[in-house]
Formats: structure tokens, sequence, C-alpha cells
């Protein structure tokens, strides 16, 4: 083998060794780093109702996000920044976000419920890094909050009512539970009847 084949040969290994490097980094960044970049989007909330970065973002029951970071706005707003995954996104206009309990056994377990437009609606839609207005938005309502909007009057007439209803029940607890068990299908229908 001459000189000039072994300089060819080579220059030829450089040339296929810079194009695989080429070629990793470019799989690197597009596996590695902008995979990692899904759509988010940052709702406006009055307040941050207990919400807690991990909490989850659902669509009718269904998991389909997580809130990654909840920061205070220049009005003391809660932005609260979310991960929508890839076959519920993008959003569209006409989105809504409301903060819910997630269950009634723990105190902070709450979620953001996001409420979607029907399909075939033609909502703009909402880009990455794009945000929901606080007219798009509906905070947790705590029972405390509620009560606080109530007077004397009417507080003590509500005891009198969940106290009339203990009253009326006792004695018969086994009776009323398995009248409930039977009354529980007439609500859900009525529910959706009228909805």
């Amino acid at each position: 083998m001459g000189m000039e084949e072994r300089e060819e040969g080579s220059t030829r290994n450089r040339v296929l060794v810079g194009l695989a490097l080429l070629l990793f980094a470019f799989l690197f960044w597009l596996l590695v780093l902008r995979g990692d970049e899904q759509y988010t989007v940052t709702a406006e909330f009055s307040n941050a109702s207990q919400l807690v970065e991990g909490n989850e973002v659902t669509i009718g029951g269904t998991g389909v996000g997580l809130i990654k970071r909840i920061d205070l706005g220049p009005n003391g707003e809660a932005l609260v920044t979310f991960t929508v995954e890839d076959e519920h996104a993008p959003l569209t206009r006409g989105t809504t976000a409301t903060v819910r309990w997630r269950s009634l056994s723990s105190q902070a377990a709450r979620e953001v419920q996001l409420t979607v437009p029907a399909e075939g609606t033609d909502g703009e839609e909402i880009p990455h890094g794009g945000s929901l207005s606080m007219s798009e938005t509906v905070g947790e309502v705590d029972i405390d909050q509620f009560f606080n909007t109530l007077d004397d009057k009417t507080i003590k007439g509500l005891k009198r009512v969940i106290q009339g209803f203990e009253r009326s029940y006792e004695g018969v607890e086994t009776e009323a539970r398995a009248g409930f068990k039977y009354l529980n299908p007439l609500l859900y229908q009525s529910r959706r009847t009228f909805a």
C-alpha cells in the first residue's frame, strides 16, 4: 500500500468518524434534550388553593399531566404551570381549569381538572408556553370561605337543620342506610337527565 492510499483511507476514516459523531449528537439532542420538552400552559388562579408541584392534571378523570411550577404573579395571583400529554395537546380557547379535591380523605390532595370544548369546536389553539387567564380558571372554594359568607342567624339556622337530621334518623340508622342504597341510582339518573 502506498502512502497516498493510507492518507486517503485515513481521511475517509476521519470523515466517517466525524459524520458518526454529528449523527450521534443530533440523535442525543432529538431524544434526550428535545424529548423532555413537553407542552406546557400556565394558568392564572386567584389563589393557589393548596396546590403543590407534582399534583395531577386531569381531563375527564384521567391524568394527562402534572403541575411543574407555582409562582406568584405581579398582582398576587397564583401562576400554575402544568404539562399536558401530547395526545391532548394543544389545548384550545374555551378550556377551563378548575382546582378540585382529589379525595375527601386528604386535605392537601388537590388536582387541576381541565374541561375542554367539544370536539369540532373551532377554538384558537393555546401555544406551548401559553396561558389561561383568570377568566378561564376556577379556584378552589374551601368550606371555611363558604361559611364566612354567612351571617350568624343563618349559621344558627343551618346548625338546627343538621341537628334536626340527626334527631330524625336516631334509632333508624340501619333502615336509613338501606333506603339510601336504593336512592343513589335515582339521584344519579336524575342528575344525568337534567344535565
